[in-house]
């Protein structure tokens, strides 16, 4: 997998007000985890690279190449949590670990269906359960998504995680036993009744109480 470069600048302050300056300034706070850290390092990322290392093809599962402070010896790190607005979207924080490409990661990925279900063709209504799955594997083989043609799925049947086929190096994380999707069949249609039956109904259906009830009544 590609490796994006990403510079870093040291932050003596944390807290609410120094980070919104920091993001009035084009900055992101951001925190860094992992080997060979006591604790965490508080730092800053520029927001426009920021953006484009987020907009490659392996989105938030980049490798990246993090130098602080202009160092010349960067640290290989992935995005451990991205805090976005609520309602901008934008980036408010970014948490990020150190990682070692000899040593196995578990990490979610998306799943990418391709083809048509037969049972879709037929009439039938497909119910996607996840779109991500954890997978273990060492940090250069992290997949950009883990492909899967739902073709042959007929009405009644589910695609497990069991079934999709991944890379060589690369495993589940998850229960084999998850569902990820399902055909079903559509739900029986009901006609919508005029106002003029529904009437009808209530007449014919108070009609018949009241002539229960006259029927039950003692004759003097």
């Amino acid at each position: 997998m590609e490796q994006i470069e990403l510079s870093a600048q040291s932050r003596a302050e944390f807290g609410k007000g120094p980070a919104r300056r920091l993001r009035s300034t084009g900055r992101v706070p951001a925190v860094l985890y992992g080997t060979g850290i006591d604790g965490s390092e508080v730092m800053s990322l520029d927001n426009k690279e920021l953006s484009k290392v987020l907009h490659t093809e392996a989105g938030k599962n980049v490798l990246i190449n993090l130098d602080i402070d202009g160092s010349g010896t960067p640290r290989l790190v992935m995005f451990k949590e991205i805090v976005r607005h609520p309602l901008k979207e934008t980036i408010q924080h970014v948490d990020m670990y150190v990682i070692s490409v000899d040593h196995t990661i578990v990490i979610e990925v998306p799943i990418h269906l391709t083809g048509k279900a037969e049972g879709v063709v037929l009439g039938g209504l497909m119910q996607q359960e996840l779109r991500q799955v954890k997978v273990e594997c060492l940090p250069t083989n992290i997949p950009d998504a883990i492909d899967c043609d739902i073709t042959a799925l007929e009405i009644g049947q589910n695609l497990h995680i069991g079934d999709l086929v991944f890379p060589e190096g690369v495993s589940a994380h998850d229960d084999p036993a998850g569902t990820i999707v399902s055909i079903v069949a559509p739900a029986a249609e009901t006609e919508e009744k005029t106002a003029e039956e529904v009437e009808e109904e209530l007449t014919k259906s108070f009609g018949e109480e009241a002539g229960a009830k006259t029927e039950e009544e003692p004759k003097e």
